[in-house]
């Protein structure tokens, strides 16, 4: 689908929850469509409930690179944190892996606002 959407001139493709059990893509996928121009998003409540371990996160992260991942929350549900809370606290599991906060603004930020405005930036 994605290399069908490059093709028809579909300039931003985002791959949501990739590491979701009910589509679990493997990593060499997540990079292939990485390298074909698509972001990778990943959520902050799938590893928070426990259905993607943070770790297989981090590591897919750090795989495809955080120039082609962005971060969101998917939060709204009563037995969760305040979706106000959510990103705060995805940044903070980020940073306690590792990851800069330079890495994390690209994320969060960056990634997002390219998203958005419809161009690289």
């Amino acid at each position: 689908v994605v290399h069908t959407a490059r093709e028809e001139g579909v300039r931003h493709i985002v791959v949501t929850h990739p590491d979701f059990p009910s589509q679990a893509l493997p990593i060499e996928d997540q990079i292939a469509l990485a390298e074909s121009g698509a972001f990778l998003e990943h959520c902050f409540t799938p590893l928070f409930s426990g259905k993607v371990p943070w770790e297989t996160a981090f590591a897919h992260i750090r795989a495809v690179g955080v120039h082609r991942v962005v971060l969101s929350t998917d939060l709204g549900q009563p037995d969760n944190p305040p979706v106000e809370d959510g990103l705060a606290l995805f940044a903070d599991r980020l940073l306690e892996a590792g990851f800069s906060e330079e890495e994390i603004h690209i994320m969060a930020v960056h990634n997002t606002v390219r998203l958005a405005r419809g161009r690289e930036t």
